[in-house]
């Protein structure tokens, strides 16, 4: 295809992701091959290492745009993924620093776009969506590309790729293409209004919640499944559709319950994990489709209404109890997991003889673990259950019935679990002292053993042979009073676990307070500072510090700002009875604020909500018995 032009460019002194690019021109004479194996995994190979995950235009994308777009007209095979690949090229390069885009990509995509532009004529629809895909980046916005797109858009007969062009047509600030898209909004295509209404949001964001029937009617009409075929939406269309009205409580509610299929639980998901005020809209709904045909809807909607507890619910979880239906989540989830779930979250007796079942069974029906990723507000990324220690940790009501069922075998959750449920836990203990000797389980089980206290005794002796690792001779003090032990193994605390266990110690530990106050004011990491000055106040009783620390970490929350640590520091401050005014403040920004506050994703999201709201409360209820004091 290109003769000796692929040897004019010395590509051992460019680079990419994995060093030289020496094996660049192999791999683009690779994805001109005839053999549709051999291309597709040269441009596999091409992507990784020159694109890889993005973050960085390298010297070799920009020498290899030129013959890329070659590839694009004439390859035999993968054109239209090789124009995907373009795309990601010019999209990464818009939104990285400048420093990270090589100084030749700027020319090279220069000289590369009248090209760009021809392939919105290209004779294969799929080329020519991708073509469309790539006209409407911020780099590639001039007039040209405008008029080309118009042009297009009078000659192109394919239903989907004019989906793709209407698209395009969003990102151009032109008045007249803002009218055509006007005019788009009620062509007979439900479609085409739905392209249209998506392209004009951009500049209008309120037009979405003004057309919701529309948008139902469209996203549940047939023509939908042909979005699959396109460039800018492929199989999200319906997601993003609804995430068009994120913004709009009420027209995103009425958009979820009308969709009421997947679609809709996923709308409702989300829409949950963002709105405080969403819950009581979608209570209704939710426990209407615990009654759904399918399996994974009466899943998803026992799983929010987990999340999102409704009294009004109870019964209908209840009878879902032995719905041994698979979810359809992967593994052997069943709805009845989600709503034996719902019911504790409820503290609903129903759920205490399934749980027993649970825990003395095979089929734990909760995780081993839990399941923590950041996510963007409003985001939801699946309908993981969480790991049996946040499930079953508030059945302290029921844990004598349940204690005996537990078969804690290599499970941190189950140990936490145990440490949870305190003294009732005390039968259990041996199984627990059983594993301290195991390298990967024995902090844990210390952990456990000194949580259930003095009724953990008997552990005493064991707790004193391991008593070199904090965690056994912070709970041989838990369990038998004698400190002896803790003190020295704590002296230098400087983890959150073992900052926590020295604060156990009170005002025995008071002599560690000035290595404290330093570790609260110099350290860098968020938890660590706020553990370290609450540490500090409960050996010395004295809370300057941790009130002066504790404030500064959780000030982000004033602006809507949600990390681990703030929740950490609001919860302290809570329990401290702070009351100056900037933590009254925070705490007043904390529960006016309309949306959920939170860091991690999935159901953590309303655990967190939960938590910062009942630690802001606090404050405030205490702020109410006696007035806020002045910042000093």
């Amino acid at each position: 295809m290109w003769g000796d032009d692929l040897e004019s460019v010395d590509w051992r002194r460019l680079e990419h992701h994995y060093g030289t690019a020496e094996d660049v021109p192999g791999w683009l004479r690779d994805c001109a091959s005839d053999d549709p194996e051999r291309a597709a995994t040269a441009l596999s190979q091409f992507d990784v290492a020159v694109y890889h995950q993005g973050g960085w235009i390298c010297p070799a994308a920009a020498a290899a745009l030129p013959f890329l777009v070659d590839l694009a007209f004439g390859a035999v095979h993968r054109r239209a993924a090789v124009v995907v690949l373009i795309g990601e090229f010019v999209d990464e390069a818009a939104r990285v620093e400048p420093e990270w885009v090589d100084t030749a990509w700027p020319e090279a995509l220069e000289r590369a776009a009248p090209r760009l532009i021809a392939l919105l004529d290209d004779p294969d629809p799929a080329v020519r969506r991708e073509a469309a895909r790539v006209a409407g980046t911020d780099a590639m916005r001039r007039p040209e590309m405008a008029a080309a797109l118009r042009r297009r858009w009078r000659a192109e007969e394919d239903r989907v790729t004019r989906w793709d062009l209407i698209s395009a047509f969003g990102r151009f600030a032109d008045p007249d293409i803002t009218a055509l898209l006007h005019g788009l909004l009620d062509d007979p295509d439900p479609q085409t209004g739905l392209a249209a209404v998506h392209a004009l949001a951009r500049t209008e964001p309120d037009l979405p919640a003004s057309r919701v029937p529309q948008l139902v009617a469209a996203c549940r009409g047939p023509g939908i499944a042909a979005w699959k075929d396109s460039a800018w939406f492929g199989t999200s269309i319906v997601d993003r559709t609804g995430q068009l009205l994120h913004h709009d409580r009420v027209a995103a509610a009425e958009f979820a319950v009308a969709l009421g299929d997947g679609a809709g639980m996923r709308q409702a998901a989300v829409l949950l994990a963002q709105w405080r005020s969403a819950a009581e809209a979608l209570h209704g709904f939710l426990i209407d489709r615990l009654a759904d045909e399918d399996a994974e809807t009466r899943f998803q909607a026992a799983y929010l209404l987990a999340c999102v507890p409704s009294p009004h619910a109870a019964d209908a979880l209840a009878a879902l109890i032995d719905d041994t239906a698979n979810a359809g989540t992967g593994g052997h989830i069943t709805v009845s997991d989600a709503a034996v779930w719902a019911l504790t979250r409820l503290g609903d007796a129903r759920s205490v003889q399934p749980v027993r079942e649970r825990l003395a069974g095979p089929h734990l029906g909760f995780a081993s673990a839990g399941e923590f990723f950041s996510a963007t507000p409003g985001s939801w990324h699946g309908f993981w259950l969480p790991a049996v220690d946040e499930a079953l940790s508030p059945l302290t009501e029921y844990a004598a019935a349940l204690v005996p069922a537990v078969r804690v075998g290599a499970s941190h959750a189950l140990c936490r679990l145990l440490g949870a449920w305190g003294a009732a836990s005390a039968p259990a203990v041996p199984q627990l002292v059983a594993l301290l000797g195991h390298r990967h389980l024995e902090v844990t089980a210390a952990t456990a053993i000194g949580d259930i206290g003095p009724a953990a005794a008997d552990a005493a002796d064991e707790l004193r042979r391991h008593a070199p690792m904090p965690a056994a001779a912070w709970a041989h003090w838990r369990v038998t009073g004698d400190p002896s032990l803790a003190l020295p193994a704590l002296a230098r605390a400087a983890s959150e676990e073992d900052l926590r266990r020295l604060g156990d110690l009170g005002p025995l530990a008071a002599g560690h307070a000035d290595r404290l106050r330093r570790l609260a004011r110099s350290f860098d990491h968020g938890l660590v500072r706020a553990d370290a000055a609450y540490t500090h106040y409960r050996v010395t009783a004295d809370p300057a510090v941790a009130l002066d620390v504790l404030t500064e970490v959780a000030r982000p929350l004033a602006d809507g700002d949600c990390r681990p640590e703030t929740i950490t520091a609001l919860e302290r401050l809570a329990v401290i009875g702070a009351l100056t005014a900037p933590v009254v403040a925070i705490a007043r920004a904390v529960l006016d604020s309309p949306r959920r506050l939170s860091y991690f994703g999935g159901w953590n999201v309303f655990r967190s909500d939960e938590r910062l709201r009942a630690a802001a409360a606090t404050v405030l209820g205490n702020s109410m018995a006696r007035p806020a004091a002045p910042v000093e």
